[in-house]
């Protein structure tokens, strides 16, 4: 019994330890574009936003159309394009690529991402803000060389929003280089990414497709994991429940009192058994049951979409809340 609860701790703290705690159309306004060696066609227009039904989970139907982030995001995928949703640090992404990228842990050079981040309620909405927000995101998810605009805000419907553009080098090609948008909006349950880059020798006629697939975007209400029948112990005021994504898997608390884990797997051909379980929550305490038969209790601290895990070794867990 001893053994098999120490090789699923060691499996538990693989999975989930971080090594750091770290609806309305609206047209854009113009802003000033970088320099860039090819002419870059001026997208027609930033995305509108129209509020509709919510669908539940990830799927891509046979009009096209997919639903990510527990139908937060709707939007048309370009014919013949591939689309999937892959695990990127403690956030989820839909990567929208001509085809399917060789290693999924990157991020194509030549294609669009989206994201949707939970934001913490009470954080501010001004422009300035999300501003400051957007070239600080820049710097984290764009190539150290690049050069970008200043950020351009615009209203989005009835959100703060910002834009900016930014110039790198291409790395898979030495005398080529990259042009991109960086899209921020703050809505009132998070913040929502675009982003959208392609080598400058076919930038222009791919900025169509940008447009046209910000044409097609919904932003719609996250699906929320009902709290009627909470494990006993759990509060309304300090709630788990819900999907939360630490830097190397996903970790689901549901309302019926079940737990799972899911390790991410992008990059991999190979795809890893999840964790199943109970959990009962006591104040501070999370007691873990596996399906196995193995126990296991963390003491957690839940700060606003940050929670933090801590297990029988002192060993904490940082993992944040995703739409699902």
């Amino acid at each position: 019994m001893c053994n098999r609860l120490g090789y699923w701790l060691l499996r538990f703290a693989a999975l989930l330890l971080c090594t750091s705690i770290l609806p309305s159309a609206s047209d854009a306004q113009t802003f000033r574009r970088l320099p860039a060696i090819y002419p870059v066609a001026q997208l027609e227009r930033l995305p509108s936003v129209d509020v509709s039904p919510a669908v539940n989970g990830s799927q891509l139907e046979s009009n096209n159309r997919l639903h990510f982030a527990g139908g937060s995001i709707e939007f048309q995928v370009p014919n013949g394009w591939w689309a999937d949703e892959v695990p990127c640090g403690r956030e989820m992404r839909v990567i929208v690529a001509p085809q399917r990228p060789a290693n999924t842990r990157k991020m194509p050079t030549d294609g669009m991402w989206m994201a949707y981040r939970a934001a913490t309620p009470g954080e501010s909405q001004d422009v300035e803000t999300l501003s400051r927000a957007l070239s600080q995101r820049l710097r984290m998810v764009v190539a150290s060389d690049s050069q970008f605009s200043p950020p351009t805000p615009f209203q989005f419907g009835a959100w703060s929003a910002a834009v900016a553009e930014f110039t790198s080098n291409d790395p898979t090609a030495a005398t080529s280089s990259i042009t991109g948008r960086h899209v921020m909006v703050r809505t009132d349950r998070g913040v929502f990414e675009f982003h959208a880059s392609a080598p400058n020798t076919i930038v222009e006629s791919r900025s169509s497709i940008w447009t046209a697939t910000w044409d097609s975007l919904r932003l719609n209400p996250p699906t929320a994991e009902t709290i009627a029948s909470v494990p006993s112990g759990l509060s309304e005021a300090n709630t788990i429940i819900g999907d939360w994504k630490s830097y190397r898997s996903r970790m689901r608390f549901s309302s019926d009192g079940r737990v799972v884990i899911v390790p991410d797997n992008a990059g991999s051909n190979q795809s890893s058994n999840p964790l199943t379980g109970t959990f009962e929550v006591r104040d501070d305490l999370i007691f873990v049951h596996w399906d196995d038969g193995s126990r296991l209790n963390f003491r957690s601290r839940l700060q606003g979409n940050d929670l933090f895990l801590t297990d029988h070794v002192g060993q904490i867990s940082h993992l944040k809340r995703v739409f699902n």
